[in-house]
């Protein structure tokens, strides 16, 4: 995990919710040779909730099996979305819920670790890798960002900071900055999470793909 000793990443208690036990022991076992950097710790559905850092839920459990204790309509701690279904539209419907992340049930072990460190850190990561090649989109009409725009909401969309953003594509901060301004315009959004649903619900985040530009209607985007 050298990336993580990189960034000095702090050590994170994960707790998962409602889930069986064959997945509790089965994602323990997953994260156990990275045990220096992520901990997974029991979920307490009653009396005192354990201390952690994020939660783990599967939110298509819960609205199919009855009897399962739902996921609060308000998250009382960091919660992070962990499924099967990683269509844009489930995506969308629990990060617009207030999901810190949303992660595939479908990323290896080293991924999914460095993944809930991003969002143990406070950025919005949306990961949803199914292990497939994506289906090729229809074009838009007419794309509203320059080639640019797209790179840096991207980029801001797979969870990069913006002084990260600047170093991999060598602008100044101020640059950075001004480029998600512009971008924010078009798109008319006002904060970072509503930027990432825009760019998941247009098909920026590509799976298995994170930090590549490749949104339908790329074919269409000015130059910057």
């Amino acid at each position: 995990m050298d990336r993580h000793s990189a960034t000095g990443a702090r050590h994170v208690k994960v707790a998962i919710m409602d889930e069986s036990e064959l997945v509790v022991q089965g994602l323990r076992t997953m994260l156990e040779p990275h045990a220096a950097y992520v901990t997974l710790v029991p979920h307490r559905a009653e009396g005192a909730a354990a201390l952690v850092d994020l939660t783990l839920y599967e939110p298509a459990a819960h609205r199919r099996t009855p009897g399962v204790r739902g996921v609060p309509q308000r998250f009382p701690t960091r919660m992070v979305a962990f499924g099967w279904d990683c269509t844009p539209e489930a995506v969308s419907t629990e990060m617009s819920r207030g999901a810190a992340g949303f992660v595939s049930k479908f990323l290896p072990a080293r991924r999914l670790v460095w993944n809930l460190l991003q969002i143990s850190e406070g950025r919005v990561v949306v990961d949803a890798w199914t292990g497939q090649s994506a289906a090729p989109q229809p074009p838009a009409e007419k794309w509203p960002l320059t080639q640019r725009e797209t790179e840096v909401l991207s980029m801001i969309a797979s969870g990069r900071a913006n002084r990260e953003i600047a170093e991999e594509t060598n602008l100044s901060i101020n640059s950075v900055k001004s480029y998600i301004r512009g971008a924010y315009a078009k798109i008319e959004v006002s904060s970072r999470s509503q930027a990432v649903l825009w760019a998941i619900q247009h098909g920026l985040l590509i799976p298995g793909e994170k930090t590549t530009v490749r949104p339908r209607a790329m074919s269409h985007a000015a130059g910057a």
